[in-house]
């Protein structure tokens, strides 16, 4: 599991005690973007953060689909960045990010029924 040291620096003197510095959201914001739930996030944070901190940040910063009443699920799928380019280009094609030009594509190969065999060649993975 990953980790992240706590970090406090003293603003104006000792006037003000910052708890929160950027090492801090920049975790929070990576974690986030690895798919980490707030509870996990909380976890590898540590020292008093909270789910519910976790969830406060993603609302300011103006996340969507993300807390507790969520239904939307964010998937990660590597490619390299010559197949990102490809994708890019036909999603421009039919002027879609090329998040939801991939969107379209798996829902339309799964549902309502399986076409994997359709689109897929046998031979071109193995």
């Amino acid at each position: 599991m990953l980790s992240i040291r706590r970090t406090s620096r003293n603003r104006g003197g000792n006037a003000y005690t910052e708890t929160r510095t950027n090492a801090w959201a920049g975790m929070l914001g990576f974690l986030t973007g690895r798919g980490y739930s707030s509870v996990a996030i909380a976890e590898v944070l540590g020292e008093g953060t909270t789910s519910e901190t976790v969830r406060s940040m993603w609302t300011k910063w103006g996340f969507r689909g993300r807390g507790l009443k969520s239904r939307e699920v964010s998937l990660q799928v590597p490619f390299r960045e010559r197949e990102r380019a490809h994708i890019a280009a036909r999603a421009a094609q039919h002027d879609l990010s090329p998040e939801e030009y991939c969107r379209r594509i798996m829902l339309c190969a799964s549902m309502p029924r399986d076409r994997y065999d359709e689109i897929v060649p046998a031979d071109q993975f193995e």
